[in-house]
């Protein structure tokens, strides 16, 4: 993985404390975005008095954010879809990052399930 500052992306144990410790004496900011690939070792360190005395000189990362959460009838509807068509499945792809949203509906051609789900026309 692509590093930041020089320092290689690790992935962290929950049981090897001494790991982080070391690595975020080295590169705080860089061994906390680390540690967020983990849930588990985020929560073993969530109290732990030696990350908080290495870290209280941090500045927070902040970013402006929040989350919108859909629900696939509620996506259907927002895109108006002619009547008849239902939404059947939704994912992400990751290169482009985008939202694909599989309907079925009585109107639309058969496709074999093998290939690829064709584009909704308008």
């Amino acid at each position: 993985m692509s590093g930041f500052g020089g320092m290689e992306m690790r992935r962290y144990s929950p049981f090897a404390p001494d790991e982080v410790h070391a690595d975020m004496r080295a590169n705080p900011g860089a061994t906390l975005r680390a540690m967020t690939k983990n849930p588990a070792v985020v929560e073993a360190h969530r109290d732990c008095s030696t990350c908080a005395e290495l870290t209280s000189a941090l500045t927070p990362e902040t970013s402006r954010r929040a989350k919108v959460t859909l629900s696939m009838p509620q996506l259907a509807n927002a895109l108006r879809l002619p009547p008849g068509t239902r939404a059947v499945r939704m994912y992400v792809t990751n290169d482009p990052h985008l939202l694909h949203l599989v309907v079925e509906g009585e109107h639309l051609d058969e496709v074999p399930l093998t290939a690829q789900t064709p584009l909704l026309q308008p």
